[in-house]
């Protein structure tokens, strides 16, 4: 795992207001049901794979997608806070639009943040094999996901 960056000048970082205690919670929550809702709404034979890898591991393990959603929220956080940091700082306003104006840049910074996380063996064989089909996934959601920064952080 990456170490959380440094506040500057006394601000607090996009990670730390989104794992705050008082915000993690809304913000982990909110962040699951997007991930489930983007699953629900894939179609084709991509769609049924994605649906039947979360049903087999929710059957071991209901909270799946809440762990995954909890694991990897300062690391989306990471990858989002210099496009946030820039949207702040052009005057704010709606940052799902700002993402989605933005969104090969932010997609690339959030695979790229992602991608380090991964591990090795079988968890980088599945990254790599599903990779594609992530991209494609992530760039669909990036607004979306930029209205959940927007809702926790704005």
């Amino acid at each position: 795992m990456r170490a959380e960056p440094p506040s500057i000048e006394g601000m607090t970082t996009l990670r730390e207001t989104l794992t705050a205690p008082e915000t993690k919670p809304a913000a982990v929550a909110d962040l699951a049901a997007l991930i489930e809702a983007e699953i629900a709404g894939m179609s084709g034979l991509t769609g049924i794979a994605a649906k039947t890898a979360v049903k087999a591991a929710k059957a071991r393990r209901p909270d799946v997608v809440e762990r995954g959603a909890n694991a990897y929220l300062g690391t989306l956080a990471d990858a989002l806070a210099p496009f946030w940091e820039r949207h702040r700082a052009e005057g704010g306003g709606d940052f799902a639009g700002y993402v989605a104006l933005h969104s090969g840049e932010v997609r690339d910074a959030v695979l790229a943040a992602i991608e380090g996380e991964v591990g090795s063996g079988n968890q980088r064989s599945m990254y790599e094999k599903f990779k594609p089909q992530l991209t494609k996934v992530l760039t669909g959601a990036l607004p979306k996901i930029g209205g959940l920064v927007q809702k926790h952080a704005g």
